[in-house]
């Protein structure tokens, strides 16, 4: 069950990191919150990657990956 539980707290927190800054107005210190969660990673984003089973290594970079990504389209938006 904890297992379950620290692959849901990364996840919303995935979610959260590569939603679209001009779509969520109203969450954008959210957004900004996890994206530097994920690419500034602390001791507690490495204890939640371990507690959920993941190398927090990967999962940074996958994550890196994602939110360039996302910067791109919104900057993209923005230039429009």
């Amino acid at each position: 069950p904890e297992l379950k539980l620290w692959r849901a707290v990364l996840g919303l927190a995935a979610d959260d990191a590569i939603k679209d800054r001009y779509k969520f107005h109203e969450g954008r210190n959210t957004i900004d919150q996890a994206r530097s969660w994920f690419l500034h990673p602390t001791l507690n984003f490495t204890t939640v990657c371990h507690y959920a089973g993941y190398d927090p290594g990967y999962i940074k970079y996958k994550m890196t990956k994602a939110i360039e990504r996302q910067e791109r389209r919104e900057n993209g938006k923005k230039n429009m």
